[in-house]
C-alpha cells in the first residue's frame, strides 16, 4: 500500500503529562483541529502497549469549495508516561498510524509526531494533505492552547 509520512514538532510550556493528557482527550481538540465536528469515547481498555480508548469521530474535511462528513474510528494508546500511537481507519484501505512524543525541554515540553498515512494511490495525496493540514494546525495552535 502506499504510504506518504509527515513529521511535526512544537514546543509547548508545560510537561510531557500534561500535553498528552490534553492530546489523548479528542474533545479537547475543537478549536485546534480544522474538520474535527463529534468524537465520542465507544471503548476503552488495556493491552500490552498500554491504556486505550476507541473513539467515534466525525469530521467535515473540504474537497474543494465544499465540506462532507466523515465518521471513522480512532484508537488512542497510551505507550508509556511519554508516547502514545493513534491508530485510524478513516476508510477501507485508508489508514494513518501515529506515535506522538513529548519530552522536558528548556522551554517546557518538545512534542513530536511522526504519521504514516496508508490509501490507494489515487487517495493517497488527498488523504495525506488532508491529514497534513489537520494536524499542523494542531500543533501550529497547541502552545497557545496549553499556555
Amino acid at each position: 500500500m502506499p504510504e506518504r509520512v509527515i513529521d511535526l514538532s512544537t514546543t509547548v510550556p508545560t510537561t510531557p503529562a500534561v500535553v498528552l493528557d490534553f492530546l489523548l482527550d479528542l474533545n479537547r481538540h475543537h478549536g485546534l483541529h480544522p474538520f474535527l465536528v463529534r468524537a465520542e469515547v465507544v471503548d476503552e481498555g488495556v493491552s500490552a502497549e498500554g491504556e486505550w480508548r476507541q473513539w467515534r469521530v466525525l469530521e467535515r474535511p473540504k474537497l474543494g469549495p465544499l465540506r462532507y462528513p466523515i465518521s471513522f474510528g480512532a484508537r488512542l494508546t497510551r505507550t508509556s508516561e511519554t508516547s502514545f500511537r493513534t491508530d485510524v481507519r478513516a476508510a477501507p484501505g485508508c489508514t494513518i498510524s501515529a506515535t506522538t512524543d513529548a519530552v522536558e525541554s528548556p522551554d517546557g515540553c518538545r512534542v513530536t509526531e511522526r504519521a504514516v498515512v496508508r490509501a490507494p494511490r489515487l487517495l493517497l495525496g488527498y488523504m495525506a494533505g488532508q491529514a497534513g493540514t489537520a494536524h499542523a494546525r494542531t500543533f501550529r495552535l497547541l502552545p497557545t492552547a496549553l499556555a
